[in-house]
């Protein structure tokens, strides 16, 4: 679950990086397009995942009060 979130972490500052300083590298449109997708990749997996969490945790509390 870790390996999970470090990766999305990893992919929003690489696309962040990318769509900063990557016109140095390459086209400035075609930085801005791959660091905007990265980033944005990045920030929707990573909400999915943090928004599950919080779901799985709600219906354990929800549980355990139904055994009370």
């Amino acid at each position: 679950m870790k390996m999970k979130r470090t990766f999305y972490l990893l992919m929003i500052a690489i696309g962040g990086l990318i769509a900063g300083f990557g016109n140095r590298f390459m086209g400035e449109e075609f930085a801005l397009m791959v660091g905007f997708v990265l980033l944005m990749f990045g920030l929707y997996k990573s909400t999915q995942l943090w928004s599950s969490s919080q779901l799985d945790e709600r219906e354990r509390i929800k549980e355990e009060d139904d055994e009370i």
